[in-house]
């Protein structure tokens, strides 16, 4: 594409009009006419009418919010390029996570790429962006995975707009109904009784793997990134200063930085943790405080595919249910906030940096319903307690022959509305339920 003035010269001679601000050049291509700081510009934008007519709709506005592109060449796999060398440079300064830069590459590689390589960056439409989702849905690919591909679109195009590389960002246009929807999937909790049996069924060297995790809460990443300096048995205390990153191609697995700030905490043990703890450190044999707390038979960095088969044979082992779904690891986190909420009472504040989120505002996001279970609870028994309801057990526990004045109890048959209507009393020889809406 070439951007040139209208000067009124032998170019400009040349254009044939074919309607309002779009022009065919003697090449057979056709040009489009837009006002850039006060002058008439033309653009070149190949053989098709109809892209011409968007093209001059998209330069039009951008020239008037003043974020004209200036890089009408750029191709989309170039543009991607740019934007990994510049994540990767984050990464190594510590401000991202290479596990978020694997997933990015795999989204473009394996989605956006074979679609988008080719095609110039700006030209790239909502409409565009659409119909590759439609593609990978005809292709197989799950809600989830079509929803990871344009997340990483959608960052590329804000990197291309924030650098002046092209006008607006066609994620952003894009209705709600043509936007995957991934299913949530919903948290597995284990229940007491399930509790109980996957610790008796757990094998010696699975016991204090699964029975910290179940008691502190923490991601997988943090559990297998713990050493024993980080665990203080005295004061029954374990802290979280790193986790395990994945090993890659040339890198083995290492401690790195946390998720986030907030991810670095200190967790009280129960007493029963303490004593599993003390007993896998009195026969490991990596115990010094730069050991890891649940090493590989070789000393090196625990790995996440064995705990994972760990779990599921313990699991299978304890004969748990999964029909309902299957359990994760992740579902141990899951099961230590759900028993912090509804067993323990502890407020979103304090659960939120037991289980190192960013914010309250992420606790409340996955935890909100068992939050709203125990406030509905508290509510109810506490007005029940006050209700005339509740007194009339307390008159009868005191005196069976002091008489019960009884109050009526209405239901939706006996008053009219806008007048109050007498209502049998309910003696205690006769009991009545009240009447439920069906």
């Amino acid at each position: 594409m070439r951007l040139s003035p209208a000067d009124g010269g032998p170019a400009a001679a040349q254009r044939v009009r074919i309607e309002r601000g779009i022009y065919r050049q003697p090449n057979g291509k056709y040009a489009v006419c837009f006002m850039h700081e006060g002058k008439p510009r033309f653009r070149t934008v190949g053989y098709d009418l109809a892209l011409a007519r968007r093209e001059r709709e998209t330069l039009s506005r951008a020239a008037s919010f003043g974020v004209l592109a200036c890089a009408p060449r750029l191709s989309f796999a170039k543009l991607a390029g740019f934007w990994l060398a510049r994540f990767e440079h984050r990464v190594r300064a510590g401000q991202r996570r290479e596990r978020t830069l694997g997933a990015h590459r795999y989204q473009l590689q394996a989605h956006l790429l074979p679609a988008l390589a080719e095609r110039p960056a700006r030209s790239i439409t909502a409409s565009d962006v659409a119909e590759l989702i439609e593609r990978l849905r005809g292709q197989g690919r799950s809600e989830r995975t079509i929803a990871g591909a344009l997340h990483t679109l959608n960052n590329l195009m804000r990197f291309a707009v924030r650098s002046g590389w092209i006008a607006e960002n066609p994620v952003a246009k894009l209705e709600h109904d043509e936007r995957p929807h991934p299913a949530r999937r919903p948290a597995r909790v284990l229940g007491q009784e399930e509790i109980a049996a996957l610790l008796a069924a757990c094998s010696a060297s699975a016991r204090a793997p699964i029975a910290t995790a179940l008691y502190t809460g923490l991601r997988i990443s943090e559990l297998l990134g713990l050493i024993w300096s980080d665990v203080d048995l005295h004061s029954g205390t374990l802290c979280v200063r790193a986790q395990l990153s994945r090993a890659a191609a040339g890198r083995p697995a290492r401690r790195v930085a946390p998720k986030t700030p907030a991810a670095v905490r200190q967790i009280p043990l129960v007493p029963a943790l303490v004593r599993v703890l003390g007993e896998h450190r009195s026969t490991a044999h990596f115990a010094a405080p730069s050991d890891w707390v649940f090493a590989s038979p070789r000393g090196g960095p625990p790995s996440q595919r064995a705990v994972h088969r760990q779990l599921a044979r313990m699991l299978a082992d304890a004969g748990i249910d999964q029909s309902t779904g299957k359990l994760r690891f992740h579902d141990l986190r899951h099961t230590f906030a759900s028993h912090l909420i509804l067993d323990v009472g502890r407020d979103v504040v304090q659960v939120s940096r037991l289980l190192g989120h960013a914010s309250p505002a992420t606790t409340l996001r996955v935890y909100a319903h068992m939050f709203d279970h125990v406030r509905q609870t508290a509510e109810l028994r506490t007005q029940m307690a006050r209700s005339v309801f509740a007194s009339l057990l307390d008159q009868s526990a005191g005196s069976e022959q002091r008489p019960i004045n009884v109050i009526p109890f209405p239901t939706r048959s006996t008053v009219a509305p806008g007048r109050a209507t007498a209502v049998p009393a309910v003696t205690p020889s006769e009991p009545t339920a009240p009447k439920t809406a069906s």
